[in-house]
């Protein structure tokens, strides 16, 4: 070996070395992150007057042998009824099980988002990113990473991930069984929900459409075909078409009903929205532009600059401890331009890609994914709302998309570098400021034989209240009935639910005889006690249970029943107001 071989050799060991010790820098410290995040939001994951708990329902029913479509009622994939079917066949009754589940789930977006970001942005890029992720993964809402809405969505942005690093490992490898990987990862979203098995067919429609060549369309191609097509096929064996598509993945009724009224305002696709979202690409753009002025000035006069940044941000960090709600409103302009930045980003980057670039067909794929999972939720891409969206879901993919922009596209100088890491850190650092409130407020326990959650103190009094009824006046393992919602006090409370559908949302029981039917399962069940929210739904273009939706259940109850408590955790008609009823005929 020559002289200047063995000197390049030892240039590349350094640099690996090198490498790796910032990987182990960057993950002891996102271990530390994520383990405080676990420690500081305990048991606040999920909101108990909403979606919390559907999932615990239908894992629980798995696990005992029912199916989603066919005994039940389910508008997701199979994937999260499976594995949470299998999470509470190991761990037992309760929402243990499934906390740990959510944990594990949590950690390995978490670690998928760091590796994403790596490959786009380097270490550091990827440390920045996946701190992004840790405050909205472990946040006390019903978009948290650990008890989700549904866990189709966490289910279904854990694949998407997957497919593009091993998409980006194909790139940086050649090894064809990383096409494979992505190819079934590609076919596990799609036992998801549709925007992630969307979004991980456009990467992956994009790579052929760049690569263009056969081989990789049968490596990618034949092993997601074959995951949807065996498993919705063995699902047609029991149910018809028409059952599996119009009762449960897309179901009409419910969509007329009121699902398509908060769809609509996701992504209204209204001339005024499209405004709204241009007028926010184009704040986000002028704050670019004054970042690459700053770094220029540094370079300049670093020490007056510096002098000056250090003054805003000290009044910055004030503002924001003396108004967090104004910082939690600031930062949708943050967060609010990526579904319009991601799409121009794409253009511009396919305009630059050489031919035959594998590692450009990667970038161009996630640029893809996150631009068609945004469409979905383009006019509420929020990360920090007080109502939180489903705009937290493709959070990973746009922190890589931020890291990559300011630490590397922008990157253009040192001093031009620095400020994008001291933004990407101040939008991390807000982001864990306002979960860490959120999670304070939830400082009250809601606790039953099957586990506990926490809660505001008003709500979680009045579901405590109620849970204790419950527990007192039925047996475990009965049959009640909470509605529309609270699923969770199913699994909390080692209580059955006798209904085919999961919960009553406005619209579940819409169609010809529904209600008809679920009310002769509840009176074959013999259910003696029923607990039910009065609360009004305007998101879904309703008012209250018994007033614009489900009234002959509503009837029925009324006259079979007795009031015997009511609960309420404020004046508010969209508060909890709860109510008791127990069987008298």
């Amino acid at each position: 070996m020559t002289s200047a071989a063995a000197a390049a050799v030892r240039v590349r060991s350094a640099r690996v070395r090198a490498y790796a010790t910032a990987d182990a820098y960057a993950l002891s410290g996102l271990a530390l992150l994520v383990a405080f995040a676990i420690v500081a939001t305990w048991g606040t994951w999920g909101d108990l007057d909403n979606d919390t708990g559907h999932d615990f329902v239908i894992g629980d029913r798995f696990a005992h042998g029912e199916l989603p479509y066919v005994d039940s009622i389910y508008y997701y994939g199979p994937l999260a009824p499976a594995v949470l079917g299998l999470a509470a066949r190991i761990g037992g009754a309760g929402i243990e099980p499934f906390v740990v589940l959510g944990l594990l789930v949590a950690c390995a977006i978490v670690f998928a988002s760091f590796l994403l970001a790596r490959a786009f942005a380097g270490t550091l890029g990827g440390f920045l990113a996946a701190a992004l992720v840790v405050p909205v993964a472990f946040g006390a809402n019903q978009f948290s990473y650990v008890l989700p809405h549904t866990s189709a969505a966490t289910l279904g942005i854990l694949p998407l991930l997957c497919v593009l690093l091993a998409l980006v490992r194909f790139a940086g490898s050649g090894r064809e069984r990383w096409l494979a990987a992505a190819g079934f990862a590609s076919g596990l979203s799609t036992l998801t929900k549709p925007e992630f098995a969307l979004a991980s067919a456009a990467a992956c429609a994009l790579w052929l459409v760049l690569r263009r060549r056969p081989r990789e369309l049968a490596l990618l191609g034949a092993p997601a075909l074959a995951v949807s097509a065996l498993v919705y096929g063995a699902f047609l064996t029991s149910v018809s078409a028409h059952t599996l598509v119009f009762e449960n993945l897309d179901p009409r009724d419910f969509l007329r009903a009121g699902g398509s009224t908060m769809l609509r305002a996701r992504a209204p696709m209204t001339a005024s929205s499209f405004v709204a979202l241009g007028l926010k690409l184009v704040l986000y753009s002028a704050g670019v532009v004054a970042l690459v002025g700053l770094a220029r000035l540094l370079h300049v006069r670093p020490r007056a600059t510096a002098a000056a940044l250090a003054l805003a941000a000290a009044v910055a960090v004030a503002a924001a401890f003396a108004d967090p709600e104004a910082l939690r409103h600031g930062l949708h302009y943050a967060w609010g331009w990526i579904p319009a930045g991601a799409v121009v980003a794409f253009l511009l980057f396919l305009q630059r890609r050489r031919p035959a670039d594998a590692a450009g067909a990667a970038e161009l794929a996630a640029l893809a994914a996150l631009a068609v999972l945004a469409a979905t939720t383009y006019a509420a891409f929020y990360a920090t709302s007080t109502a939180p969206q489903m705009a937290i879901y493709a959070l990973p993919l746009a922190a890589a998309f931020l890291a990559r922009i300011h630490l590397v596209e922008l990157a253009r100088s040192r001093e031009a570098r620095m400020l994008g890491v001291v933004w990407l850190t101040a939008l991390a650092a807000a982001g864990a400021g306002l979960a860490l409130k959120d999670a304070r407020a939830e400082s009250a326990t809601v606790r039953g034989p099957g586990g506990a959650l926490r809660e505001t103190p008003a709500k979680a009094a009045a579901f405590q209240n109620a849970l204790d009824l419950v527990e007192r006046d039925t047996r475990p393992g009965a049959p009640i009935l909470l509605a529309p919602q609270m699923t969770w006090m199913y699994a909390i409370s080692e209580r059955d639910n006798p209904l085919r559908e999961i919960s009553l949302l406005p619209g579940a029981l819409a169609g010809a005889g529904r209600e008809r039917r679920a009310l002769a399962r509840l009176e074959g069940a013999g259910v003696r006690l029923a607990v039910i929210d009065r609360r009004t739904f305007p998101e879904y273009g309703q008012t209250s249970f018994g007033g614009s939706f489900d009234r002959t259940l509503d009837a029925w109850i009324r006259s079979h029943f007795r009031r015997v408590a009511a609960f309420s955790a404020g004046a508010d008609p969209q508060a909890v107001h709860l109510e008791v009823w127990e069987r008298v005929s």
